[in-house]
This record gives structure tokens, sequence and C-alpha cells, in this order.
């Protein structure tokens, strides 16, 4: 089972932690970063959840502790209570950045992927009214959430009152991008696994 998850947030660095953990010897991430298993409306029977699906996409069972990078996680309430009922030991790691400049980037990326036709200006204040139009669980949830996943507090609250805040690690985007060694040696050290050796940039 999985024993760790970078759970966001979308757009602050998961993607270069990801990278830098499939480096470690002791740690087995999924052969695509975001399984999007745990936050799935659909699909899946969650009064009986076939795991099969979620197993499959990890190297045959061994030793070494397995995770999840799928950073809609801190911000997908339904999907933290299924990973309690999944393993109440989760061990959560939380990227932050600059609420604003997290915001433009997801609306960057709504844009390259020909989701969003609105200026940023007008995004940041139209996505919360198309939010509230098509509810928590809809896609327009995931997609003109610009400005609620900025809101870690929240989140991070929401999380704690799931798993306890001793299963939560919280670090900056630009430490990791500016001192990644030391925020991999504390990664390492709550996941409780050997440090890492020093490794090139990754960006």
């Amino acid at each position: 089972r999985l024993s760790f998850a970078i759970a966001g947030a979308q757009k602050c660095g998961t993607s270069a932690l990801d990278a830098y953990l499939r480096l470690h010897p002791d740690l087995s991430l999924g052969r695509e970063k975001e399984s999007h298993f745990f936050d799935r409306e659909s699909g899946i029977d969650w009064r009986d959840p076939n795991y099969a699906l979620l197993h499959s996409s990890f190297d045959a069972p061994d030793d070494r502790l397995r995770g999840d990078a799928t950073p809609v996680t801190l911000y997908w309430t339904a999907a933290q209570h299924r990973m309690a009922r999944y393993n109440p030991d989760m061990r959560f790691i939380v990227l932050v950045r600059d609420p604003a400049d997290r915001a433009f980037s997801q609306w960057r990326m709504s844009r390259r992927n020909g989701w969003e036709a609105l200026p940023f200006s007008s995004a940041i204040r139209q996505g919360r009214l198309r939010i509230l139009d098509d509810g928590p669980a809809s896609i327009a949830a995931r997609r003109y959430s610009y400005v609620e996943r900025g809101f870690y507090a929240r989140q991070l609250k929401q999380l704690s009152e799931v798993f306890g805040w001793e299963r939560i690690m919280v670090a900056k985007q630009d430490d990791l991008s500016q001192r990644p060694d030391d925020v991999l040696a504390s990664v390492t050290s709550f996941l409780g696994v050997s440090r890492m050796p020093q490794l090139p940039q990754v960006r």
C-alpha cells in the first residue's frame, strides 16, 4: 500500500519533487505522476473500492515505500477521506508558493490546454463564480480554482483534521528551487528513509 503522497499544491514544484524522489533507492512512485485515483468522482464505487487499479501502476511489491504525486489532493477534500480509509497512517508532503504566482501559473496552464479563454484579471474573478455555479466536485472546480487553491491554511487545516499535523510536512517551492538539498533532507527524514546524495538541480 501507498505510504506517502505529494499532495500539492498544484503549480508549486510537485513535478520537481516527484523527479527527485524517483532517484531515491528506498522509494517507489507510480510509473506516471498523478494517479488521480482518490479524486475520481466516477468509475469507482467508493463504498467498496478496488485498489488493484491504483496498485497496478507500480512495480511489483518490494521493501520500498510507495508514494503518489497528485497535486489536487490538498484541494480535493473527498480524496483525503478516501485516503484515510485506505491508509490512516499516510504521510503528506505539501509544497506552497506565493498564491498570486501560483494562480498565474495555473491560468497559463489552462490557456495552453485550451480550457481558458478569459484574460487573467477576469479569470480570477469569474472563475470563482463558475465554481459556485457548477459545484465543488465539478470540472470547473478543477480548472478554474485559481484563487481557491491558494488558500493554503484552510486546506491544511482540513487535511490535519483528517490525518493530524504529525503526518504533514510543508515546504516552500522557492526553497526546493534554491536549496534542494535542505528540502530533500527534510523530506527523507519525514519519511524515515536515508538521506539522498547530492543531486543535480531539477527544474
